[in-house]
């Protein structure tokens, strides 16, 4: 029983931060920062949407990432995320984990189809699903945009609301890369919705420079954590300008001790054109 528990904590903390960055959920659908209350230029600033639009094309390039996921030293797994775009503007963004503790495993495969809409990631489909030990599950989504209405990829209705700037369990974190870049606001409000079709809503806010050991290297990164109204849980980010703003490294406490370190091992960036 305590293996099981180990795994079950240990994978769902992996999956939760590659698909999106918010751990201990299953999913995330978000809507777009703080930065859209407090930062967002009205329709009359024109340069400075024109600039974070500039930095959101930036950000938005494709490229693959590699990580191990790491528990008090010992590698358990590997994740990976892929950015892609299709000939006619499309984007598609994938992550994968696979973890394993002594006989159990788990693997989780999220597919994010979205478009740009200035500095706005705008989902088109989603696609989620779990395997390994315990209850395989799968979830598909469909963003009807032009009805403002969620439906499943096989016509089903999806119990949660939509909202404005609506996002996915994966793409979410794409977002919040973007809004990082961006550099406007220092907190991010995000209306999720897991994978069961349910709402939920996250915070996160940039909490520092540091300097930390990036494939051998010191490298400059922006500090981010999880806002919650509570501290049995802490969940830390970190995003590195130097390299286009990825996400090189994650940590999750719980109750003063490592359950999950997430450490970049590759990357690479291919040509847009």
């Amino acid at each position: 029983m305590q293996n099981t528990y180990s795994l079950q904590s240990f994978a769902l903390a992996s999956a939760a931060v590659v698909f999106g960055g918010l751990l201990l959920t299953t999913s995330v659908i978000a809507e777009t920062a703080t930065l859209v209350n407090e930062s967002n230029p009205t329709t009359t600033d024109t340069a400075v949407s024109t600039e974070w639009i500039q930095i959101a094309t930036k950000i938005t390039q494709p490229y693959k990432a590699s990580y191990d996921l790491e528990r008090r030293g010992r590698t358990h797994g590997t994740a990976e995320r892929e950015l892609s775009v299709s000939e006619d503007g499309q984007w598609r963004y994938q992550t994968n984990t696979r973890a394993s503790l002594l006989f159990l495993s788990d693997r989780r495969y999220n597919d994010s189809l979205f478009q740009m809409n200035g500095y706005y990631v705008e989902p088109l489909t989603y696609e989620y699903a779990r395997r390994g030990t315990g209850s395989d599950k799968d979830y598909r989504v469909r963003f009807k945009r032009t009805e403002a209405q969620l439906e499943t990829l096989d016509g089903a209705k999806v119990t949660a609301e939509w909202r404005e700037h609506l996002l996915d369990a994966n793409a979410v974190l794409h977002q919040l890369q973007i809004d990082v870049a961006i550099g406007e606001a220092k907190t991010f409000t995000y209306e999720l919705i897991d994978e069961d079709g349910r709402n939920e809503s996250y915070e996160f806010a940039i909490t520092g420079e540091e300097t930390m050991q990036v494939r051998g290297e010191a490298t400059p990164v922006l500090k981010v954590e999880r806002v919650r109204d509570h501290n049995r849980r802490e969940t830390y980010f970190w995003f590195a300008p130097s390299l286009n703003y990825t996400l090189v490294g994650m940590q999750q406490i719980e109750e003063g001790k490592e359950q999950l370190r997430l450490v970049l091992t590759n990357l690479e960036f291919y040509d847009n054109n």
